[in-house]
């Protein structure tokens, strides 16, 4: 197979399988071979990435598995590589050290369509994870566009963790109503112009009903689009 890519996955499942929809979705196709060629691994064994870098003296380090399978896949050598987690791109840098193929930055991508939907200088709210708020995977990439970064109170992360590991991890229950909350006071407490989705988890819920008040960004409906526009690029050169 040629002129393939990879898409690493797993982190979790289910967002991974809602990102091979839109990824398809996506395609312009109207017979089976003008889909693209892709390997995806389902890498659901890697440990938690909040968790460690909430707290690593306590919780295993994912990043050798990242790297291992990044290893792995290049001798493949696919044209890039798609990383559907928010939380693993705060280890990009070494990432991308491991491999001499490109890996496609969701926080970047997602980051540049805000100057599609608000003119410079806007408020952007970041929910996720607590590892990638605290860890402000989001921040430089906002603030380097002009905008003012916002994250959520102690109040409103409790809620998207409630969300993100207690119903879509634990239940896969997609709960529009807190999720809806949760916009509602980023959004009119908070004073957010737009907000971004900074985990995989919350496209889920973004997928299912989107929210009607305001502008949200869904950085995994972004990667599939751009996923899409290099995988033809790709195809066109091969």
């Amino acid at each position: 197979m040629q002129q393939f890519f990879t898409v690493i996955g797993g982190m979790g499942t289910m967002a991974t399988e809602l990102y091979i929809k839109m990824l398809n979705r996506k395609t312009p196709a109207t017979k089976d071979q003008d889909y693209f060629d892709y390997i995806l691994v389902n890498y659901s064994t890697i440990p938690d990435r909040s968790s460690y870098i909430m707290n690593p003296e306590k919780h295993e380090n994912p990043l050798p598995y990242l790297v291992e399978v990044l290893e792995q896949q290049s001798r493949l050598n696919p044209s890039f590589f798609v990383l559907t987690c928010n939380t693993a791109h705060y280890f990009f840098n070494e990432l991308e050290a491991a491999t001499d193929v490109p890996i496609l930055h969701m926080p970047r991508l997602a980051v540049s369509r805000i100057a599609e939907h608000c003119e410079p200088g806007v408020r952007v709210g970041i929910i996720g994870t607590e590892g990638t708020i605290k860890n402000k995977i989001y921040d430089p990439y906002i603030e380097e566009k002009g905008y003012e970064v916002v994250h959520p109170t102690k109040a409103i992360q409790e809620q998207v963790s409630t969300l993100i590991f207690d119903k879509i991890k634990a239940k896969n229950e997609l709960d529009t109503t807190l999720y809806f909350a949760i916009l509602d006071q980023m959004f009119q407490e908070l004073a957010c112009d737009v907000v971004l989705l900074g985990c995989t988890e919350l496209s889920l819920v973004e997928d299912l009903q989107e929210y009607p008040r305001g502008v949200v960004i869904d950085p995994q409906d972004v990667l599939a689009d751009c996923t899409v526009e290099l995988a033809t690029q790709v195809r066109q050169e091969g």
